[in-house]
């Protein structure tokens, strides 16, 4: 058996330029996983609106996080896949929107017929993981696939996450905010198989229900709380990187970052662990826009903590799931 292992991320625009920031954001917004509306609404609202408004200022975001390397969110996604190559493992990198393609990916090896599809997406939504595997079906053919599951509360995972955590904070934090990319409420209805259950009380990512396996919301809180109780320091969890006019979810990063300044609080963290590769919303929304903000209102220290990137444990986590999926 032929094999080859894609490291799937969601991407980013070839270049900081304008036009290819647009360019992006069009490929990016208008899959109906990201804004579900109607296609004809979507379009329009896109390449009429959305796309030209945004890609001003999401050019100047991304310039000031690009390198020499290139776009952080691919050079690590490209990172991680030399180091499973390390590991004997015939990885690459995919990207569901941009290049490298995850057709690219599929073709690189064109014998193989058993695609190990890694989704680097610790908690399950449709506009990341759902998208991302329908897309990947339109390349298959007839090789198998297999995909690696959300892998939220994996152990090793949360394990992981807490050593890294722990290594960059630094001593004289009084809190660290626990931040994960927001979604649209709507989104979260619409995953529950049950209809009846997300969403549909105060605590309901804390009653057992079959709901949980699709409920981005239920495994952001499980990944936090586990995350938080490790390291021993008062935490909040918040959701950031907010689009549109719908109701997302709740609380926001900015809105909890002023509370902890009004409290008087002056020294904070930021982990963001929907993010396993830094990129746009950790490196700009985070390190430079959330710090700013903080400053403003009388902080003194805003830490972004970085994403797990190419930590060695997290590393040798993917190894295991990979091979326990090549194993099946």
């Amino acid at each position: 058996m032929s094999l080859r292992v894609v490291v799937a991320n969601l991407g980013s625009p070839a270049s900081p330029s304008r036009a290819h920031v647009r360019e992006f954001l069009g490929e990016f917004l208008t899959d109906p996983y990201v804004i579900d509306l109607p296609s004809p609404i979507r379009q329009m609202l896109v390449k009429g609106f959305a796309a030209p408004l945004r890609s001003k200022r999401s050019s100047v975001a991304y310039k000031s996080i690009w390198s020499h390397e290139g776009g952080p969110l691919r050079y690590f996604t490209e990172a991680i896949a030399q180091e499973l190559r390390h590991e004997d493992l015939p990885a690459v990198a995919g990207m569901r929107y941009g290049e490298p393609s995850i057709l690219r990916a599929f073709e690189s090896e064109p014998y193989a017929n058993h695609i190990v599809l890694v989704p680097l997406y610790p908690q399950y939504a449709d506009s990341t993981i759902t998208t991302m595997v329908d897309h990947a079906r339109r390349f298959l053919g007839d090789r198998r696939l297999s995909v690696i599951a959300p892998f939220f509360d994996r152990p090793e995972y949360l394990e992981a996450l807490s050593q890294h955590t722990n290594s960059e904070l630094r001593s004289d934090i009084e809190h660290i905010v626990i931040s994960f990319h927001s979604l649209p409420e709507r989104h979260i209805s619409k995953a529950d198989p049950t209809g009846a259950h997300c969403l549909k009380s105060s605590n309901c990512c804390v009653m057992n229900s079959v709901a949980h396996a699709t409920c981005y919301r239920h495994q952001c809180l499980q990944t936090a709380h586990s995350l938080g109780e490790n390291l021993g320091i008062p935490f909040s969890v918040s959701f950031q990187s907010r689009l549109g006019r719908l109701k997302w979810l709740e609380p926001s990063t900015v809105q909890t970052i002023r509370n902890l300044a009004a409290r008087g609080i002056r020294r904070i963290a930021v982990v963001c662990p929907s993010f396993t590769v830094d990129n746009l919303e950790t490196l700009e929304e985070i390190g430079i826009q959330a710090r700013k903000l903080f400053l403003s209102l009388g902080g003194h220290e805003l830490q972004l903590i970085s994403s797990l990137n190419t930590d060695s444990a997290w590393i040798r986590f993917l190894v295991k799931l990979i091979r326990e999926e090549i194993e099946k």
